[in-house]
């Protein structure tokens, strides 16, 4: 009698989860939750500050009373170690992206890595200002837990009892504060992680971030007048805001006049690389004749096989036959990459220093696939095509061509 191949590899597998009191597996897949390598690290950040509202909620809203001091300790400690986790958060995307130098080790004492952020003057206001807002919580904390044991324990690893200065917490005091935390550790994450797609496009300097440099250019007055006494007063203030040396104001000038959406800002024309203003305003006319607005009273009834739908669609086809030929030999292959560029800056809110690489990718796109048509209908048929040029236009600096749209 054959015996069975244990070593077979489709053989079935035992689960091993089959008797796990925790991660056993279950038909109803409802509240199924993603962690470990179908999870990430935002998980962490959000749960804990989340766990801590949850809770504080759930005591006072249910008017838990007898668990009001069992409870306060799981509320505190996640409110603890969700600030330590959006220290670390930034901290750690920093010193990846070079903005501070890496540290010898890791450890729980929430003061220590709230100081090197707020010490490692990190070149963004709103980051800078978002750090300081995490002051009060951070001071609060750690002066009754420094290390992480003192709400996790009775007793610290000293064997001493641990909270040795406290004997009373408010629950709706406490949880007024989680609000404000868990906004402040939002404003935080989301800041972060802007902050460093932002300082991937290369616009920023020793002492200004790219958003910095945006608030800039809407601070001081526009080029022409720059020899003008309002000039010099602005430049008072920006340097006053953002502590700035006079060369460190020249080098944010000298980013923002260099920038496609700065300088725009400051009342300077950006050229464009093929297209004319003439042949955008053009393509956005051919682009109406395929989405023509519709009457109120135009609507079509429920008959898909009446007469006046096939009209319609007749028109239509006709239509676009029409425009596609018309763009097709108006248009060569770099300036309709240009007009592709233009459209997928405003749709994907990409940052105007991309500009060109965009259009140099959409040529070598057009080159390989080496079929007009099918590109000129790929973005004309498209329903936001209008609104996404009109939004690009402002970030590449054609500021003439923004009010002819408008128009338009």
């Amino acid at each position: 009698m054959t015996q069975p191949n244990t070593n077979d590899a489709s053989a079935p597998q035992a689960d091993p989860y089959a008797d796990d009191p925790f991660f056993k597996r279950k038909l109803d897949t409802d509240w199924n939750a993603c962690i470990g390598k179908q999870g990430n690290e935002e998980n962490y950040l959000d749960g804990y500050i989340e766990a801590a509202m949850e809770l504080a909620d759930a005591v006072i809203d249910k008017k838990l009373f007898a668990k009001r001091d069992t409870l306060v300790l799981p509320i505190l400690y996640n409110a603890r170690h969700a600030i330590e986790l959006a220290l670390k958060f930034t901290e750690d995307r920093l010193v990846v992206a070079g903005v501070l130098p890496p540290t010898g080790g890791r450890n729980h004492n929430i003061r220590t890595h709230w100081d090197r952020l707020n010490a490692g003057a990190v070149v963004d206001e709103k980051l800078r200002q978002t750090i300081q807002t995490l002051k009060p919580f951070v001071d609060s904390l750690s002066r009754i837990d420094d290390d992480g044991q003192q709400l996790r324990y009775h007793l610290n690893r000293y064997d001493d009892p641990s909270l040795p200065n406290h004997s009373l917490a408010n629950l709706e005091v406490i949880r007024e504060s989680l609000a404000g935390l868990s906004e402040i550790i939002s404003v935080l994450k989301y800041r972060t992680m802007s902050f460093l797609d932002e300082r991937a496009s290369g616009s920023f300097t020793s002492r200004c971030s790219r958003r910095d440099l945006l608030a800039i250019a809407q601070l001081i007055p526009r080029r022409d007048f720059w020899t003008e006494p309002l000039f010099n007063q602005q430049k008072a203030l920006v340097k006053s805001r953002y502590n700035l040396s006079n060369r460190q104001f020249s080098k944010a000038l000298d980013v923002i006049q260099s920038n496609r959406e700065m300088k725009a800002i400051i009342g300077v024309e950006s050229d464009l690389l093929h297209i004319s203003d003439n042949e955008i305003v053009w393509v956005i006319e051919q682009w109406k004749r395929l989405h023509p607005a519709r009457d109120k009273g135009d609507n079509l009834s429920a008959d898909y096989f009446e007469a006046v739908r096939f009209e319609r669609m007749k028109e239509e086809r006709a239509t676009r036959i029409e425009v596609f030929d018309e763009m097709e030999w108006r248009l060569n292959a770099a300036k309709l990459a240009e007009m592709e560029a233009i459209y997928y800056l405003g749709r994907d809110r990409l940052f105007p220093e991309y500009y060109e690489w965009r259009v140099d990718l959409a040529n070598k796109e057009r080159a390989a696939a080496n079929d007009p048509k099918a590109e000129i209908a790929h973005l004309m048929l498209k329903t936001n095509f209008s609104t996404c040029v009109r939004s690009a236009v402002a970030k590449i600096g054609r500021l003439s061509l923004v009010e002819r749209l408008a128009k338009a």
